[in-house]
């Protein structure tokens, strides 16, 4: 499971009970919801706050707090557009008395807030719903009719002390007009006398057009209640008893109920905590061949995941609320668990714990701790982007029960991308993209017109990118079809010695991955770095627009325009003699693979440049990197890349002379190709010193044009570990589609298949008469390229040879990455119909 990073949105709380995720606008989930918040207030008013969503604007630092009302002891909340004016009213339950023991009889109110369409306004406006003495849940729906907004209200007792005696289930339908109703709404009692110690609820909302249903977890176990449209009469079915009623423990059952979604299955499984505040993690599972979405006509089996130990001696333990939701974006719900906490203090009875099912079944899931926090609730949403979940929490402290020694309110942010300072630098760490299902984004820096932002995005995915953006491909491919509907494509590189366009035209604004996935820098448009063209420096100030999940230490990094004659490693150079040489540098950004390789993905730094500056010539001699240019704003109009055109020794790089250069304008978003040398095949030339074999080369800013004495030329420098050009395989056949294949010998018919399936390192690959999926290969073309990777998909490992290549050598299976995957690529050339040849394409045609 991937990092959540705590974000305060509210400390040195005096409080603490509940929190909901609230979206402002009933807009079907286009802005990211708000968060509702707020504690019992015991002797104290208690003030219900909105902290309204800083993002999705990367540089926002603080969620704002609005206080929306100020309530006598406030309990349950949910929302709905009441109105149906396209804004969300918050519902919510007051005046239920200082504990279960001291209840107010005359209390249980349920009011609306009504939303005033302003986020900055405060004081909502609140109009009486009903009333029922204990009212401790709310929930809002269509449980019987579907023209009007229904709220459900689930008092958890019906008299102080009284844990024995049922508590209705009411429901309560709105008037037509619920802004001019002064009484209170239409009141119907759907369970009178049937169920005791109703924690918590789940709404089993209808995907066909039909009624909600409701999930009720308390002393009677798990039941599913709903409204039976044909006989006009509400119905019940009880799922699981929960945990066993004991003579000394009041509270059996269960305490908490969250419905699981499984794939296609929206009632996947039943997340559940036993009993009442209690101290077990169980899970209800139903028959392996139950219809999707069955859940009242099911055989649910009960699994306990876990136990916390013993409870105290009021019979309560640190359990206070689960919820699914599927935060790693596999299509799976995990179910989290809230963990108020426990006195004495226990790391493992505090916090979020997340439970994954793994084999669900047999009630397998594994768990990880999410979370250190204590966490009275559980809010989950796309607070910050659309494409992962985060979860929000506030902390339990009520008087009587349990008091968390600091109370306050917290985003849980969802963070594949990861980063530390190294010295003046930034590392940030991402997933390989194959080895996820979500995609995640990280604004880091601001400057010349763009933000600058990398991006992940899984395989076969699409993914929203704002018009005019650009973006330049650091691993994987994304294409898109432009608005002439012409198909695009973009690698790490682009053929040699040309340039290409990094602005994404999209006529569906959406870039789509393959097989393998991305990882991109997103250049978008910014209003707030100045726009081109820059006459001075002080125009082009680079603002850190790092998120706030991250660390201080990064958000407040600066950085600075360094002129590079005081680079350290400048060793002098670039000190103009007349006049100062407007040359400057911005470092750095390194990008890692975040697995136990810490593999090297790409270095990034900034350059710019003023009127006829060059950045003087210079060839890699002691740098294993491959460098690609990607340029922001060409402000002196013909600024680019020169580069020698003949033998090393036969070019002065301090004195240039122009019959021995060639050259290419970089214009505006525009990325140059590979300037490197490269063999026949597309690999890159290689010195005795291991470094890659370059010509003197550089970039060398516009002359002088137009009024201005002075332009600049900005680019961002990509400095990538060796990796392949655009190779031509000479092959007059056409090459496989990706997809998933058989290799079969066209003598013996034998099939290749890693041996037994098995994933260990250079375990062999042998023919073998069919036998399923073992010899299953899944053929992907390498990005940029001509060439393929061939992975048997029972083991997972790509099919390669051992380093150095020798003639009749045992063809293994490989889950280890190749330097530049020169024994892991392979070059399929077309022999006929429907038959190829296999050749490492590095050493084409010796090996096949």
């Amino acid at each position: 499971m991937h990092a959540f990073q705590p974000v305060a949105i509210q400390t040195s709380r005096g409080d603490g009970y509940f929190i909901e995720a609230f979206p402002f606008k009933n807009d079907g989930g286009q802005s990211p919801p708000n968060v509702i918040a707020y504690g019992l207030g015991g002797s104290q008013i208690s003030v219900v706050s909105m902290f309204v969503n800083p993002y999705p604007k990367s540089e926002a630092k603080d969620w704002e707090q609005v206080d929306i009302a100020r309530l006598r002891y406030p309990v349950g909340t949910t929302y709905a557009d009441i109105t149906g004016n396209g804004f969300n009213d918050a519902i919510i339950t007051d005046e239920y008395g200082p504990s279960m023991d001291d209840l107010w009889m005359d209390g249980g109110r349920i009011v609306w807030l009504q939303n005033p369409g302003n986020s900055k306004t405060g004081n909502w406006r609140q109009r009486f719903i009903g009333r029922s003495p204990s009212m401790h849940r709310v929930k809002a729906g269509h449980f019987t009719t579907r023209d009007r907004v229904q709220v459900a209200g689930f008092p958890i007792i019906v008299r102080a002390g009284d844990r024995v005696s049922p508590a209705p289930v009411v429901i309560y339908t709105a008037p037509e007009f619920p802004e001019d109703n002064e009484q209170g709404w239409e009141e119907d009692i759907a369970f009178p006398d049937s169920f005791r110690l109703v924690h918590d609820v789940d709404i089993v909302k209808s995907t066909n057009g039909g009624l909600d249903q409701i999930l009720l977890a308390g002393r009677e176990g798990i039941n599913l209640i709903w409204y039976d449209e044909t006989w006009q009469t509400w119905r019940s079915k009880n799922l699981g008893s929960g945990l066993g009623p004991s003579p000394e423990n009041p509270y059996w059952g269960a305490g908490c109920v969250s419905l699981g979604k499984v794939d296609t299955d929206s009632s996947g499984y039943i997340g559940s905590a036993e009993g009442f505040h209690g101290n077990r993690v169980s899970v209800y599972v139903k028959e392996k061949n139950a219809p999707p979405g069955e859940i009242a006509n099911a055989k649910w089996t009960r699994h306990v995941l876990h136990d916390f130990g013993s409870l105290n001696p009021r019979h309560e333990g640190s359990i206070h609320h689960v919820i699914c939701a599927d935060i790693d974006g596999d299509g799976v719900d995990e179910l989290l668990v809230a963990c108020m906490g426990s006195n004495p203090p226990s790391w493992e009875r505090t916090g979020v714990w997340c439970y994954k099912p793994v084999d669900l079944q047999s009630g397998k899931f594994s768990r990880f701790k999410l979370s250190d926090d204590s966490a009275a609730r559980i809010a989950v949403g796309h607070f910050r982007s659309s494409n992962v979940l985060d979860f929000a929490t506030i902390s339990y402290s009520v008087p009587g029960y349990f008091e968390s020694p600091s109370p306050s309110v917290i985003l849980h942010a969802s963070s594949l991308i990861t980063a530390k300072r190294l010295n003046d630098e930034v590392v940030f760490r991402v997933p390989r993209p194959q080895n996820t299902k979500l995609a995640d984004e990280v604004a880091f820096l601001d400057v010349a017109s763009r933000k600058l932002s990398l991006v992940v995005v899984p395989p076969l995915t699409q993914y929203k990118i704002q018009g005019g953006a650009g973006l330049k491909v650091l691993a994987g491919r994304v294409v898109w079809t432009d608005l002439n509907n012409t198909q695009q494509e973009r690698t790490q590189a682009t053929n040699t010695f040309a340039v290409v366009s990094t602005v994404v035209d999209a006529k569906d604004g959406y870039i789509h991955t393959r097989n393998e996935g991305a990882v991109f820098l997103l250049m978008t448009r910014s209003d707030t770095s100045g726009q081109p063209p820059y006459s001075h420096m002080d125009q082009l100030k680079a603002r850190n627009i790092i998120p706030t999940h991250f660390s201080s230490t990064l958000r407040y990094l600066e950085f600075p325009w360094v002129k590079v004659e005081d680079r350290p490693w400048a060793n002098g150079r670039f000190k103009a003699s007349r006049f100062d040489l407007e040359f400057y540098n911005l470092t750095g950004f390194h990008v890692r693979y975040d697995d136990d390789s810490d593999e090297q993905l790409c270095h990034m730094q900034l350059w710019t440049a003023g009127v006829g500056v060059s950045a003087g010539f210079h060839n890699h001699l002691g740098e294993p990197f491959c460098e690609i240019h990607a340029c922001i704003v060409n402000g002196t109009g013909k600024g680019g890349m020169h580069w020698a055109t003949v033998p090393d020794g036969d070019f002065d790089p301090s004195k240039p002379e122009a019959g021995k250069t060639d050259s290419v304008v970089v214009p505006d978003m525009y990325e140059h190709g590979p300037l490197w040398r490269t063999r026949r095949d597309g690999l890159p030339s290689l010195r005795d010193n291991g470094t890659v074999d370059y010509p003197w080369h550089a970039w060398i800013a516009g002359g002088r044009s137009g009024s201005s004495p002075q332009s600049f030329d900005v680019w961002v420098a990509f400095e990538f570990p060796p990796l392949i050009a655009r190779r031509e395989i000479h092959s007059e056949g056409v090459s496989p589609k990706d997809g998933v294949y058989r290799l079969v010998n066209t003598s013996s018919n034998m099939v290749a298949a890693v041996r037994d399936g098995d994933s260990t390192d250079g375990t062999p690959i042998v023919t073998q008469r069919s036998n399923g999926r073992l010899e299953e290969m899944a053929i992907n073309s390498v990005p940029g390229t001509n060439v393929f990777t061939m992975t048997n998909m029972a083991s997972a490992s790509q099919a390669g040879v051992a380093w150095p290549p020798v003639a009749k050598q045992v063809l293994v299976g490989t889950r280890s990455h190749a330097v530049l995957d020169t024994t892991s690529t392979w070059s399929i050339v077309a022999e006929g119909s429907n038959a190829f040849q296999n050749y490492l394409p590095a050493y084409l045609p010796s090996y096949r």
